[in-house]
């Protein structure tokens, strides 16, 4: 069916030169063919009646005892003649079409020759049947023969057998070469012309993917047919946008965190100054936690601007460390081990984004066991717990940054709200997404997907 119904729109365009123009030549083929064939059979008419008509006044014009030897002389291969007291053709099998032709070139020399004294039809040559092969290899129709009888002024007749000449029609062989030629030139144009059409769209569709991943990749070259320039041009701008959109917020996020730094610490000196009791000590949490808040949007904004160059990564050893790393924490965590599992990445930033998911599936569901495998189009890492899952309404929630669970809002066991929206961000930055569903035996499990492929 994808050959039939391609989804490029090269392969489309393709399809329709293909068809619409393989039908536009079949049929003009069959109306050519068909005006040569009606004008090769009748001048063949024409001249095999002239020569009937020829014979015809020779036979008439000589005396009996010499017919039969004149008969003799004249009998060929593509003429037999028979001097008879009875017509060979029936005058019941006159051709409307051919007699009028014939009655015409017998006019010169026996004035006006109609029936009864002239017959004349039309039949197949005789031999065997042909196959279906032969008549395409051979042309159609079968051959055909015309067959005259004369009536002589002495009232015998003369009988005639012609062979007339075939006349080539759509199925022979020169309309099918003709017809073979056409497609393959349709073919090899029509695939270089939709190649070239079509490269400049699958370019722009590339940068439009490379955009959803980097947004710092390179403005795509403006070339191409008109409307693809404009499109182009119009992409190319709203890149530029986009990217100053994320700096400016960027910049933003880290100069408000910066600046809110020099208060906090204003406001710990106070209150560190004040007597020792429950609102000294509940306003130092506080500031803790907004100290802790601050910085952990630093390191978010941090991430987010640096530029770590892409680089061929043992996954599976990734993995390892990282639940080496939790476990060290006192966090259950275990990778099933499965070999190599070589994947293109920025090492340091998925390497966060997978100590996060593990660190949270360890910390808040009882226990995290991660595996991974590839896949057909990438790599997938699956995170499983035994917490109490998560409730549908809060699956695209816990992305956002600073949210957090109900359950989790305590800061001695909770976090800032930041490692989902981390990793999500991370894992798309790469060209992969995040997947949360609940476990039908309980718990969470996180899918990441990860391509294969560079991605800048």
């Amino acid at each position: 069916m994808k050959i039939i119904h391609p989804d490029s729109i090269a392969g489309r365009t393709l399809i329709v030169l293909v068809v619409g123009l393989t039908l536009s030549h079949l049929a003009s083929t069959a109306l050519l063919s068909s005006d040569r064939h009606d004008a090769v059979l009748t001048a063949s008419e024409r001249v095999c009646a002239d020569h009937v008509a020829t014979v015809a006044r020779l036979l008439d014009q000589v005396r009996s005892d010499s017919r039969p030897a004149l008969v003799a002389a004249l009998n060929g291969a593509s003429l037999a003649v028979s001097w008879a007291p009875q017509p060979a053709v029936a005058a019941s099998r006159h051709d409307g079409h051919d007699l009028p032709l014939v009655a015409e070139a017998f006019r010169p020399y026996f004035g006006d020759a109609a029936p009864p004294r002239l017959h004349v039809a039309h039949h197949a040559a005789p031999g065997p049947r042909r196959s279906l092969w032969d008549n395409i290899v051979e042309g159609f129709p079968q051959d055909q023969v015309m067959a005259v009888s004369f009536r002589l002024s002495d009232g015998s007749w003369a009988n005639f057998e012609l062979a007339m000449a075939r006349a080539a029609t759509l199925w022979s062989p020169h309309a099918l070469a003709s017809a073979l030629v056409m497609l393959a030139g349709i073919v090899v144009l029509g695939v270089w012309a939709t190649g070239w059409v079509g490269r400049p769209l699958a370019a722009f569709a590339g940068a439009a993917d490379r955009l959803g991943r980097d947004v710092n990749a390179p403005a795509l070259p403006e070339t191409g047919p008109r409307e693809v320039r404009f499109a182009v041009a119009a992409f190319n701008g709203m890149q530029g946008r986009i990217r100053r959109f994320v700096e400016d917020r960027t910049r933003m996020l880290a100069a408000i965190s910066h600046d809110l730094r020099s208060p906090i610490t204003r406001l710990r000196l106070r209150a560190e100054m004040l007597p020792e009791g429950e609102a000294r000590r509940r306003m130092l949490a506080d500031l803790d936690e907004m100290e802790a808040m601050v910085s952990s949007a630093l390191d978010f904004a941090r991430g987010e601007a640096e530029s770590e160059p892409t680089q061929a990564v043992d996954l599976a050893a990734t993995l390892e460390a990282v639940c080496d790393n939790a476990a060290d924490m006192g966090l259950p965590a275990a990778y099933a081990w499965d070999g190599r599992l070589v994947c293109a990445c920025r090492p340091i930033a998925i390497k966060r984004a997978l100590a996060n998911l593990v660190e949270n599936a360890a910390r808040y569901g009882g226990a995290a066991e991660v595996r991974a495998a590839k896949g057909d189009r990438g790599v997938e890492v699956v995170i499983e717990d035994r917490g109490p899952g998560i409730a549908d309404g809060e699956m695209e929630k816990v992305f956002a940054p600073f949210y957090r669970i109900e359950g989790s809002r305590n800061r001695k066991t909770g976090g800032m709200g930041l490692g989902m929206a981390v990793a999500r961000t991370i894992v798309r930055a790469h060209g992969g997404d995040i997947r949360l569903e609940n476990r039908p035996e309980g718990g969470l499990r996180v899918t990441v997907s990860l391509p294969q492929e560079p991605v800048g």
